[in-house]
């Protein structure tokens, strides 16, 4: 027992080297009243919440196999099982007349066809399985993050995240995720290993990661790009060229289990979807009365001015122009490469990998979530050193992170009234306000801001444990 004992005691050392994310939350529970009184009110919130989702769930476990791909509870999971029962019955995934729909199969058919084994199983136990996946990736996205930052040496990065446990445990994001059983967060998490490999640059586990979400959400592949602007080329291009042979393997392999004219068939069908998506998106326009759940750009152009081709070339300018200072800065340091990887130069190649994801939600036309964006707020309070910026990282994300809260409280006093046929919430400010929008575009410019003054740096500095983390002028 005790070899077993320092074996195990071996394995967590490697997976959360000291001191890891729990010794930060004794030791601030031991040294800080504040946070233990935060910590208290908010697990109590937490202990509510989850009584809560599990007496959605049960409901859901107790109503028996579900068919309707409409329902509120669970609706993601449903439409992911639908359309692996339609691929198993050599079905369209792509269905046609769901185009004006909000709630439609939209990944790869390589993802359908991974799920198809799961179809035997009740749907209410599959609920529960994907209750329990979503919290326990949740819970080591947490943990992962402080292990990034320990061993990056970020212990300013360690304290903040610290300090917004009491956010990750109400953050809307992971509740929202945990009602409709998405994959935000399993995808998030992947995305979080596919930045440390990156950083690490270990070419087997970086094509792993992005290769698993090119076939779900492909605008997590932004780390790709961080060896490129590090002055890193060849570990780049080994990696983009893996990343295309390997998409093109499962692609192919793919399409044979499938079938080869049915798989060829939805494959076409998928990039006809990705092609039409824009077009066919049921859009909310002045005469909608409010804006709704998507906060793109281009959303919030067509709510201003109405769905027209004009809007349209209007939200593509604005992007175009969010954009150029991400790709003046990122070029910047292009042409003056650290030439280091990612590990050597932490705060510059994290404050890309961030500045990338804020950019890639920017040129998006569907914008629900910035999962990340908890990870990005901790970054950020530990990298920003003026007051002002810090209050304007909380401001603009704290009435984000609180919507779940929000919508709970409402409907405990108000009721089921507040919620509107179509599922939206009528005392949700995130409708009327594009919240989300708001948040990434506030942690962008803030980004986009501490890598040009990085440029200052003549020579990139490896932040040690106990150096502050921000920028030191040249």
């Amino acid at each position: 027992m005790n070899k077993l004992g320092q074996k195990l005691d071996l394995i967590k050392q490697n997976l959360f080297p000291s001191p890891s994310p729990l010794d930060y939350v004794r030791r601030f529970w031991a040294e800080s009243k504040i946070f233990r009184r935060v910590m208290m009110v908010t697990l109590v919130y937490l202990a509510l919440r989850l009584a809560l989702q599990g007496a959605v769930l049960a409901q859901v476990l107790s109503a028996g196999p579900v068919a309707s791909e409409t329902t509120l509870i669970s609706n993601d999971l449903q439409i992911y099982l639908a359309a692996a029962s339609r691929l198993q019955q050599q079905q369209d995934l792509y269905l046609q007349e769901a185009l004006d729909r909000v709630a439609v199969f939209q990944y790869a058919p390589s993802f359908a066809l991974a799920l198809t084994p799961l179809l035997p199983i009740p749907f209410g136990l599959l609920a529960l399985l994907a209750t329990l996946l979503n919290i326990g990736a949740y819970i080591l996205l947490y943990l992962w993050w402080g292990r990034i930052f320990t061993r990056l040496g970020l212990d300013r990065a360690n304290q903040m995240l610290t300090w917004t446990l009491p956010v990750w445990l109400v953050f809307a994001a992971f509740w929202g995720d945990l009602s409709y059983l998405n994959i935000y967060i399993i995808t998030s998490l992947i995305c979080t290993w596919l930045i440390e490999a990156v950083l690490e640059e270990r070419l087997g586990w970086s094509l792993v990661w992005v290769s698993l979400l090119l076939q779900t959400k492909p605008y997590l592949a932004f780390p790709l790009a961080i060896p490129l602007i590090l002055g890193r080329p060849r570990f780049f291009f080994k990696l983009l060229i893996l990343t295309i042979g390997a998409y093109g393997a499962i692609t192919g392999a793919t399409i044979g289990l499938m079938g080869p004219a049915y798989g060829w068939a939805q494959y076409l069908a998928y990039l006809r979807f990705l092609a039409d998506m824009t077009a066919n998106f049921p859009w909310r326009s002045p005469e909608s009365g409010f804006l709704g759940y998507n906060h793109s750009v281009l959303q919030i152009t067509f709510y201003w001015l109405g769905v027209s081709p004009g809007a349209a070339r209007l939200a593509t300018a604005l992007k175009l122009l969010l954009l150029a200072p991400l790709a003046v800065v990122s070029l910047r340091h292009f042409l003056r490469p650290a030439r280091c990887a990612g590990r050597s130069a932490p705060q510059l190649a994290l404050s890309l990998a961030f500045a990338l994801y804020a950019g890639a939600l920017i040129w998006l036309d569907i914008v629900w979530e910035m999962t990340l964006g908890i990870v990005v707020f901790a970054y950020l309070l530990a990298l920003l050193t003026t007051r002002p910026a810090r209050i304007w990282a909380w401001v603009v994300f704290l009435p984000y992170a609180l919507l779940d809260f929000w919508q709970v409280a409402s409907f405990v006093v108000l009721g089921p009234a507040i919620i509107s046929p179509d599922l939206y919430i009528w005392t949700d400010p995130s409708i009327y306000i594009p919240l989300v929008m708001g948040v990434i575009l506030v942690f962008y410019g803030l980004l986009a801001k501490n890598l040009w003054d990085m440029l200052r740096v003549s020579t990139p500095v490896k932040v040690s444990a106990t150096e502050p983390l921000h920028p030191v002028a040249g």
